[in-house]
């Protein structure tokens, strides 16, 4: 090994000269790095290990070899024994497996048959993570179609003990908990459903995740087949009968494995670069999240291979449950990431620079690439494009097709990815890779589309070389690259003054520390340009990564799971409350109703029945329950106004236009809700105070 990194590095450095354009220049050890790469030969091999082994299953005959993996199953335990195997043969050191308490959900497959009036083919369905399975003979049941599966689809239909044909909407009902609940509480005894967004690539199969009581199980078919089982039920005079089978169980008491291995620093080994993502899966997943542990591998093995010695120790993590793990949580994504921070490594909070995740990518076709992060790092990861491109343009077969790379800039980390859990533990999260260049979602993903054919050795070797010239780059900064100026514009343009001004509060508070907080960014982020090899580096650094969990303390999780800043919440709900109260005393229901249903949880909890609301909304997506594990301090409360909604629209249907009751009610919730909207804009007010101050210690070093 140490003689074909002498070698590599030798002919590298004759070649650093012609890889120079314009005063950009990569460094000998990118060079070494990327050469060590290849052209994805290798992170190629492990996404088709990842795709095709370790759970396989064959069910119904002829549909096809798969490799079903749930989290914390046993093939999910086979897959990690094989991922450790693989970081100590690469050369990575401390390869471990850390254990972590999960809900193992293990899947053998299931199907769908019409058995009457005529008998049908066995058809390929899936079944959902933390929904059970059926007995061992299936279920056989008349099956009725209840549209959408809300509340007003069941007013003319009985489906005690049958089985339910759902459409499930994204759009319309977020996620199958809404209307499968729904399902149970009209005692339908099981459900086959279609996802209507999702599984558009042909004759496909989709699943998800389920946050569902487990009370029914429920199988996913095909668009093309639920429409031809929807059609026969719609046109027989008689019940139509249908034969549900699947086999899946579920271990309350499991155990999911992180793995984890290291490159250890050489000059600041207490300093940590995390770099990681899941390996549990749905059908073959080869892009979700194959390709993620092809270049986790991948980075890894160049890193060795090229010799390279970082100043940082680098770690290497593989997690299990991103999709689905939920022991009693209210969310159920993202459960391996969570322990990794809060509950195997709380001490890397801190001392990690920077998280990159490795979500996507891979995709056949890719021309480009896109480094995506939060506000903290843009202007860094800018600076850091030409490099990128500078190799791809010099090299074929990438200089055949490449196309520039861009940077793309979020606000948070997404709320239902390994990433959540580490922004919300205060650390800036990266993502570097191949963006989709075609219509992998909704066509492909959680489907057997999703497979190798969607997946190129040279586009994960793109998304290698970028993410470890990334990391070199950072690993080799004395100072962490963090500019905080693009947050403070960030949250100065989603303020909207119109609105807070409509709604009463005082932000004069917030406005002063803004400014505050953005001409104290700006002077640091001077001073860590030019900043080189400063004497107060680790104090600074220290410094630096506080600032930057402080304002990722202002990572919040609104309605549907979507990221945003804690004001947003009930600024939104201020505004519709307020719409809709003076549509009221206007006498226009119709606006009323519709400003109304965009208060938070009610455009899906509208359409189901109060019990439902109140358990999927009230009970679970809410700020005072237990176990919200990654969105704890990070979720907003919910006003509850299903009651007055729902006699608005009994009033419309009778043509009653008293609405002074509902007027009262909303307007005293109403109050309630601008109330936290003082409080969110207050605690946003400390936020950027205790940021500030914190910057303004950074600099005096920095000076």
């Amino acid at each position: 090994m140490l003689l074909v990194s002498i070698m590599l590095l030798a002919g590298i450095n004759a070649m650093a000269g012609a890889l120079a354009k314009g005063g950009v220049r990569l460094s000998a050890e990118e060079i070494a790095f990327a050469e060590a790469v290849g052209k994805g030969e290798y992170a190629y091999d492990i996404d088709w290990t990842y795709s095709y082994q370790y759970g396989e299953i064959e069910f119904p005959e002829g549909s096809g070899l798969m490799a079903w993996r749930g989290a914390g199953s046993e093939p999910a335990h086979e897959y990690a024994e094989y991922l450790q195997q693989e970081m100590i043969d690469i050369g990575l050191e401390d390869v471990a497996k850390e254990s972590f308490p999960i809900d193992a959900y293990s899947y053998k497959g299931a199907s769908v048959q019409i058995v009457s009036p005529e008998m049908g083919p066995i058809w390929l369905a899936a079944g959902h993570g933390g929904l059970p399975g059926t007995p061992p003979e299936g279920i056989t049941a008349d099956i009725v179609y209840v549209g959408l599966g809300t509340r007003f689809d069941y007013m003319d239909k009985d489906v005690e003990g049958k089985l339910v044909l759902i459409d499930v909407s994204a759009w319309e009902m977020y996620w199958m908990q809404y209307p499968l609940y729904e399902a149970v509480l009209h005692h339908a005894i099981g459900a086959v459903v279609h996802w209507v967004e999702y599984g558009q690539g042909g004759d496909l199969v989709t699943t998800q995740d389920s946050e569902s009581t487990a009370d029914i199980p429920a199988v996913s078919i095909s668009n093309k087949n639920a429409e031809i089982l929807k059609e026969l039920i719609l046109s027989s005079p008689n019940p139509v009968q249908v034969k549900i089978w699947c086999d899946a169980t579920i271990d309350y008491e499991g155990t999911g494995y992180n793995v984890y291995g290291y490159i250890p620093g050489t000059t600041n080994p207490d300093e940590l670069i995390v770099i990681g993502d899941h390996y549990d899966k749905w059908w073959y997943g080869s892009l979700d999240d194959g390709s993620g542990v092809a270049r986790l591998l991948g980075i890894a093995q160049a890193m060795v291979a090229s010799g390279y010695k970082p100043d940082k120790t680098i770690v290497f993590i593989a997690t299990d449950a991103e999709e689905w793990g939920a022991v009693d949580a209210e969310f159920d994504c993202a459960l391996g990431a969570y322990w990794a921070i809060f509950g195997q490594h709380p001490d890397w909070v801190g001392k990690t620079w920077a998280y990159f995740n490795l979500e996507g990518g891979g995709f056949i076709g890719a021309t480009t690439v896109q480094l995506w992060g939060e506000p903290e790092t843009q202007l860094w990861r800018k600076s850091l494009l030409p490099l990128i491109d500078l190799w791809f343009k010099s090299n074929k077969p990438w200089s055949v097709y490449y196309q520039r790379c861009s940077e793309v800039t979020e606000l948070f980390s997404g709320g239902f990815v390994d990433t959540f859990s580490f922004g919300a533990a205060g650390i800036p999260c990266m993502n570097i890779g191949t963006p989709d260049p075609g219509d992998f979602f909704p066509a492909y993903y959680h489907t057997e589309g999703d497979n190798m054919e969607k997946v190129s050795a040279e586009s994960l070797a793109m998304s290698v070389i970028s993410n470890g010239i990334v990391m070199i780059e950072l690993d080799r900064s004395s100072i962490a690259p963090y500019s905080f100026q693009k947050r403070a514009s960030d949250i100065i343009s989603n303020l909207d003054m119109d609105r807070l001004t409509a709604a009463g509060v005082d932000v004069t508070k917030l406005w002063t520390a803004l400014g505050k907080f953005s001409k104290v960014s700006g002077y640091v982020w001077s001073l860590v340009q030019s900043a080189r090899n400063s004497d107060n580096a680790d104090k600074t650094n220290a410094l630096l990564m506080l600032a930057a969990a402080e304002i990722h303390d202002m990572q919040w999780i609104g309605d549907s799971g979507y990221v945003l800043y804690p004001h947003q919440h009930y600024l939104d709900d201020s505004q519709m409350m307020r719409l809709g109260i003076q549509s009221l005393k206007e006498g226009n229901i119709d606006d009323a109703l519709m400003f109304l249903s965009f208060v938070y949880g009610m455009y899906h909890g509208r359409m189901i029945s109060y019990e439902n609301y109140e358990y999927m909304q009230l009970d679970r997506w809410n700020i005072d329950s237990p176990n919200q594990f990654w969105a704890e301090g990070h979720i907003a409360h919910i006003i509850d106004i299903w009651h007055e909604y729902d006699s608005l629209l009994q009033k419309k249907a009778a043509g009653d236009s008293n609405f002074d009751a509902e007027i009262t009610s909303l307007q005293e919730k109403y109050g309630i809700v601008v109330d936290y909207l003082q409080d969110a804009l207050d605690g946003m007010t400390q936020t950027l105070v205790d940021a500030t101050s914190i910057l303004l210690e950074a600099k005096a070093l920095l000076k």
